[in-house]
């Protein structure tokens, strides 16, 4: 079996990793190293950890979330998501697009 990561470069780690606390519905969870990654709390998806780097995003992500929320609870998580520093890139009946604190780009799709 094969185990996956997801790593976020990022100038903010502490920042980044809130939003995508709330984002993903994920919790935090020190690694021995003393850096914290976020993982699943139902064991099912992969940790995600923050990587620190000094140089900012310049391009549009060729790759992206699509994450999947109640369709009743999308709103208010934009919103929510949005008062931590994220922005809306568009809107659409089904799904919205957005961007964290530092540009990165993804979808809440109703699920």
């Amino acid at each position: 079996m094969r185990r996956v990561e997801i790593c976020f470069d990022t100038n903010d780690p502490d920042r980044l990793r809130s939003f995508w606390e709330l984002a993903l519905g994920y919790q935090a969870q020190p690694r021995p190293d003393g850096s914290i990654d976020l993982v699943d709390p139902d064991g099912n998806g992969p940790d995600i950890w923050f990587q620190s780097v000094p140089e900012q995003k310049t391009s549009k992500n060729r790759i992206h979330f699509d994450v999947y929320v109640p369709r009743a609870t999308r709103a208010d998580l934009t919103r929510q998501l949005v008062d931590l520093g994220g922005g809306i890139l568009a809107e659409f009946e089904t799904f919205t697009v957005l961007a964290d604190p530092e540009g990165n780009e993804f979808c809440l799709n109703d699920g």
